[in-house]
């Protein structure tokens, strides 16, 4: 008897195990392959799927390299939860399969999946890499030619142009976004995005990269157009995937014609100390180039995180300049430099300016003075100190105290002790 029961337990705890292996992971990717239609098949991504078993969901996740291109998931209206040896997953590039549905995407030609991941009721299973043939994939119905940039110009206030870099684009097909990204060298000036646009293959599209009010169509990061820093290239992103770039030559005093681009301007090229010698004066001195400005010109010195004084530009006309020398002087400030209130200390040396130009943050440079230098400079005082140099410095001699008279009565022995005697004789007590 015991041993029929114990025979029993055994074939119970055998038939068990395919599930609760399945239950427990074993889910797995046995291919990836293109299909083409053929009345049962799809223009598709096809994904053979193994040992399936799910309470909720099964989803596949179509890469290209670390680029996620689109989710499938399994639709539970048509195949219902439970166990299943085998699964094909289709990720068609036209319209989706009815029992996987897809998350937006544009299967573009020149950007192939090479790999799936399963996830089997929240919890991934298994990742699989593979190969498919590039023209193969490019062939399918429904992927797209990659967007291209086909020209970068100025255009004026014309009808429906604006003043702006117009950015004529090709070939775009898009599931959720169009993003232009305008540069001068390798700085980015402002990125433009496509709005009102409904998603879907556009044979053209112009960009428009406004210099004053953004175009309806074209949201653009804050930006100010700079008479000096002229556009010279345009990056395009397609759903969040670079399709191309355009490196062009605008013309540069067109575009500092153009209505919106700002006269301000100014760069740092240097700051270091400078001594006394009839021009200059004992002073952090900071080298200023192409300083174009309307209202006011400010250098912030810093020591770290530390704001120790500002600069403020006096007596100079405003308009261009090629150089100028903001002069931070540890004594009297300089005519042309007021600065805000300070005490130059020996153990607080400046390592930091930054410009601003009617009122915008224009440049910063970090420095290293030396220290020995900065702390014999006239001017600098003892941490201790707190004298200030603004318009002037100032020194006081210190205050010696007048001395206090102690007066040392001794313990009281009798009626009245000899020093009292005496204290009381001179009318002390």
């Amino acid at each position: 008897m015991k041993k029929s029961l114990a025979m029993m337990l055994v074939l119970i705890m055998v038939c068990a195990l395919p599930g609760i292996a399945s239950a427990n992971g074993n889910s797995s990717i046995e291919s990836a392959v293109i299909t083409h239609d053929n009345g049962v098949l799809k223009n598709a991504v096809s994904v053979e799927l193994k040992d399936v078993t799910f309470k909720t969901s099964v989803q596949v996740k179509l890469y290209s390299g670390e680029t996620l291109l689109t989710t499938a998931t399994l639709n539970t209206d048509k195949l219902g939860t439970g166990s299943y040896p085998y699964l094909t997953c289709c990720i068609a590039t036209q319209t989706a399969d009815e029992y996987w549905a897809l998350t937006p995407w544009t299967p573009k030609d020149d950007v192939v999946p090479n790999r799936a991941v399963l996830v089997v009721d929240g919890h991934e299973e298994n990742t699989k890499t593979f190969t498919l043939d590039a023209d193969e994939w490019a062939a399918l119905p429904g992927t797209a030619l990659p967007g291209s940039i086909e020209r970068a110009v100025i255009t004026h206030k014309k009808g429906d142009l604006k003043d702006a870099v117009s950015i004529d684009l090709k070939d775009i097909t898009f599931a959720d976004s169009v993003q232009v990204k305008l540069f001068s060298g390798d700085t980015l000036l402002t990125t433009a995005t496509l709005q009102g646009v409904n998603p879907g293959s556009h044979g053209f599209l112009t960009c428009c990269i406004a210099t004053e009010t953004a175009d309806a169509n074209w949201a653009l990061t804050p930006w100010t157009p700079k008479d000096n820093i002229v556009p010279n290239k345009a990056v395009l992103f397609v759903d969040g995937h670079e399709e191309d770039t355009k490196k062009f030559t605008l013309n540069a005093e067109e575009w500092a014609a153009l209505p919106g681009t700002a006269s301000y301007s100014g760069s740092i090229e240097r700051a270091g100390i400078t001594h006394a010698n009839g021009v200059l004066k004992n002073a952090v001195s900071v080298d200023l180039k192409n300083v174009n400005f309307e209202s006011s010109v400010q250098v912030q010195l810093y020591s770290g995180e530390t704001l120790l004084t500002t600069a403020t530009l006096q007596g100079v006309n405003p308009g261009r300049h090629d150089f100028l020398t903001c002069c931070i002087a540890t004594e009297t400030a300089d005519a042309n430099w007021a600065l805000t209130p300070w005490t130059p200390k020996d153990d607080v040396v400046p390592n930091k300016v930054v410009l601003f130009v009617d009122g915008n943050k224009m440049d910063t440079m970090e420095f290293t003075l030396d220290a020995a230098e900065w702390k014999a400079l006239p001017g600098t005082v003892l941490p201790s100190s707190g004298s200030t140099t603004g318009g002037e410095s100032h020194w006081h001699s210190p205050v010696t105290p007048a001395p206090v008279p102690v007066v040392v009565i001794p313990p009281k022995t009798g009626d009245m002790t000899i020093w009292q005697s005496i204290l009381h004789f001179f009318g002390v007590i």
